[in-house]
């Protein structure tokens, strides 16, 4: 299911839905909301980003915009949530690679003028919120962040719910029990390819920071309540 789009020079963003069971769309105030045999979900979509870095810095955003999901468990009937976000490329001249920083999982997406960030927040934020019981449920805990691997020779993964795609994200949600919340987010910046003020040789990620907020500044910044 189609949930909303967003045009850029490097190609349209689509946001969708795929539920086992299906289930009915309706428009709200800020979004979305959408219903299904076990669950009621809240989208909320915004463009504000581009407007909150000029607030604090010099950096020039030329388009935004997020997605906030709420999702809310209503029994214990048995349904399969998955979500994605990803860019429809208008050239095979169009690149992409992982962009990640502290608490940060996003994807860096370019041409020879253009550049999208797509963000999302990392297994460690996930697992933190977890801890916290924070729109996570308490026991997914042990199943995000980073995870050792290994019995002799011991490696070190970092588990998510999100996983990247060639231009974007997929979110599949775990299994929830009757009156569980969990929440994630997408959020997205377009700017024209330049280069840094700072660092002449490298190119401007003004992007990437406009796609690094986590949960609890994009609920104060819009007002959301809780």
């Amino acid at each position: 299911m189609r949930i909303s789009n967003f045009k850029t020079q490097l190609g349209d963003i689509y946001v969708n839905l795929h539920s086992t069971k299906g289930g009915e769309i309706t428009n709200s105030e800020s979004g979305y909301i959408f219903k299904s045999d076990s669950f009621k979900i809240e989208i909320i979509e915004f463009t504000e980003i581009k407007n909150w870095l000029k607030e604090v810095s010099e950096i020039e955003i030329q388009s935004s915009i997020g997605w906030i999901f709420r999702i809310t468990k209503l029994n214990e009937n048995s349904e399969t949530l998955n979500f994605d976000c990803s860019l429809v490329r208008t050239s095979t001249e169009i690149t992409s690679e992982p962009d990640t920083g502290e608490n940060l999982q996003a994807i860096w997406i370019k041409d020879k003028k253009n550049v999208v960030s797509i963000g999302t927040e990392d297994g460690e934020m996930m697992k933190y919120r977890a801890e916290k019981n924070d729109w996570m449920p308490n026991r997914f805990q042990s199943e995000l962040g980073i995870i050792k691997t290994g019995f002799f020779n011991q490696k070190y993964k970092e588990k998510s719910f999100t996983k990247q795609l060639p231009f974007g994200f997929e979110t599949k949600i775990p299994k929830l029990k009757k009156g569980e919340k969990l929440y994630f987010h997408y959020l997205v910046a377009a700017n024209e390819l330049k280069k840094s003020i700072d660092y002449p040789n490298e190119d401007d990620i003004s992007t990437n920071f406009a796609v690094d907020y986590p949960k609890w500044t994009l609920i104060e910044k819009l007002n959301i309540k809780e």
